[in-house]
């Protein structure tokens, strides 16, 4: 056998990694879309933390600011999307790894790359999705109407996340191996079973926000005098709804093996996950600068302040009044800020 990256069970036969013959222009064509898509968002981003740095500052500088309003630093908004970004890079050097296995199916090196890649990328897209609605909720007060306890909220399901991340990685690395590519196969089924636990427990999380939520309008005054966090969230929905879509598939797909019918025709990962999985950022792109993280913060921080103002004047009434789901009390109802 050879120990070169081409491996030869025989002298006459050579491990044909693909049942087939990898789509040249697809895969540059993707790879090309989630470029513009990590360009296009890293852009958006710039803007928008750009800006909320400048309305953080006059507000801090403005007769309106008070010490105890909760909100986060902008860098703490920006490093949410961060994973995002990431996957995207990832999704485009797995693609360019599926167009030089156009040239040689035999070798290893650009089918271990794409297998790995092509499974993590959405793993760091969900990773932005659990960390900017952890986000979302706590500057709406509303951490308690999770299932999750509210301190662990977001932590549990990015420790989720990153579990299911170093099994897909770790089993898609042996299925580059003929010997150990049944047990990677195993092994990458496990985390994508983990993925969908968590994310089918997460959608869950979602729903229940907007119909909890939705129920306490007339007693929370930051989700009453804002729509915004409405629509943010249906677009987190929507993206978590494509990923949960493109697990299940990929799921199937491992269980029925190297053999099966999804691993044995291109087309499936073209239609349930690279297509799902660039339209994730697509949709984020149209919606972003309307509806974002910032833009909840800017509204939080302005009702927040607004409330303050009047209780502080005397107003009690006017109070923010978001029942039990303020950690500390309606009391202390501000006292955890962020920073």
């Amino acid at each position: 056998m050879s120990t070169n990256s081409t491996i030869n069970l025989s002298d006459d036969f050579k491990f044909d990694f693909y049942k087939y013959t990898p789509n040249l222009g697809a895969s540059i064509a993707f790879a090309v879309l989630f470029l513009i898509a990590a360009i296009i968002i890293t852009g958006q981003l710039w803007i928008l933390t750009k800006s909320h740095r400048q309305f953080l500052t006059q507000w801090m500088n403005s007769p309106t600011y008070y010490a105890n309003i909760r909100h986060y630093n902008t860098f703490k908004l920006f490093a949410a999307h961060i994973p995002l970004i990431v996957g995207c890079i990832i999704e485009v050097v797995g693609y360019i790894a599926r167009s030089v296995s156009r040239h040689d199916v035999y070798s290893l090196p650009p089918f271990a790359v794409q297998v790995v890649l092509l499974l993590v990328g959405p793993t760091l897209y969900a990773a932005s999705i659990y960390m900017v609605f952890g986000r979302m909720a706590h500057l709406m007060f509303v951490e308690n109407l999770m299932i999750m306890p509210a301190r662990f909220n977001t932590v549990i399901f990015v420790l989720g996340d990153v579990a299911s991340l170093l099994l897909q990685a770790a089993g898609g690395g042996m299925q580059a191996s003929a010997s150990t590519e049944k047990a990677g196969s195993n092994i990458v089924t496990v985390g994508l079973f983990i993925q969908i636990a968590f994310f089918g427990i997460f959608m869950i999380n979602e729903f229940l926000f907007v119909i909890r939520v939705r129920a306490l309008r007339n007693k929370n005054k930051i989700a009453s005098k804002s729509n915004t966090w409405i629509y943010y969230n249906w677009i987190l929905i929507v993206n978590s709804a494509m990923i949960l879509v493109r697990s299940i598939v990929r799921t199937v797909e491992f269980i029925q093996g190297y053999d099966g019918y999804i691993t044995s025709h291109e087309y499936f990962l073209y239609i349930f996950d690279a297509t799902p999985m660039f339209l994730l950022p697509l949709i984020t792109i149209v919606f972003m600068m309307k509806y974002n993280i910032f833009e909840i913060q800017r509204e939080s921080i302005q009702i927040q302040s607004e409330l303050d103002k009047d209780y502080e004047s005397g107003d009690n009434d006017s109070s923010l009044d978001i029942e039990a789901d303020i950690e500390d009390g309606s009391e202390n109802r501000m006292s955890k800020t962020e920073f």
